[in-house]
């Protein structure tokens, strides 16, 4: 799976009539970008050689049972592991777009509790947060398939074909590590 399967569902709410497509397009854009840095971060920490099919349900269990990791956590669990910082490879407008993942964030939060956002957002403003977000994980997705092999579109726990030259591996090597960094991780 890449980017236009992926992003399908989103364009078919796109060309849609109806009344709600803009904020279902931008609440599932945004589901979707965290899926994709999600799957970034679990592809890079099941390159260690000691995790293999065996640990595949446990990686994914502990994980799931952190319930606290968001956007940002998975950019610092990323970040962890890779010998580049992600604003580096993602490039110049890193610094602007990440600022508005969090607004976008903060937002759908708002519309998930049937509150009005604090810019009070319309249909339009919702599309054109759809279109930063479609941007976002095309441009993350191509960076990250030139530097590790993998965009974060589809099944991310398998080993690369790469020679991958990753950090810190040996403080995630076990559940319990691996556990105990997505705790410290949760609390920044």
């Amino acid at each position: 799976m890449e980017f236009e399967d992926d992003f399908a569902t989103v364009d078919l709410l796109l060309s849609s009539n109806f009344e709600t497509r803009g904020v279902d397009a931008f609440i599932l854009s945004l589901i979707k970008a965290e899926k994709q840095l999600r799957r970034i971060f679990t592809f890079l920490v099941y390159q260690n050689p000691t995790f293999g099919i065996q640990q595949y349900s446990d990686l994914r269990k502990t994980l799931a049972a952190n319930k606290k990791i968001y956007f940002t956590q998975f950019i610092d669990g990323i970040n962890f592991i890779l010998p580049k910082k992600l604003k580096t490879i993602y490039g110049n407008d890193y610094d602007s777009d990440l600022a508005l993942f969090i607004q976008f964030t903060n937002d759908r939060n708002k519309i998930f509790h049937g509150q009005i956002t604090s810019l009070g957002l319309s249909r339009e403003d919702l599309l054109f947060n759809v279109d930063k977000i479609k941007c976002w994980c095309k441009i993350l997705g191509e960076k990250m398939l030139q530097e590790i092999g993998f965009s974060g579109f589809g099944a991310s726990y398998f080993k690369s074909q790469l020679d991958l030259n990753l950090r810190n591996l040996e403080k995630l090597d076990t559940i319990s590590k691996y556990e105990a960094f997505l705790i410290s991780i949760q609390r920044k």
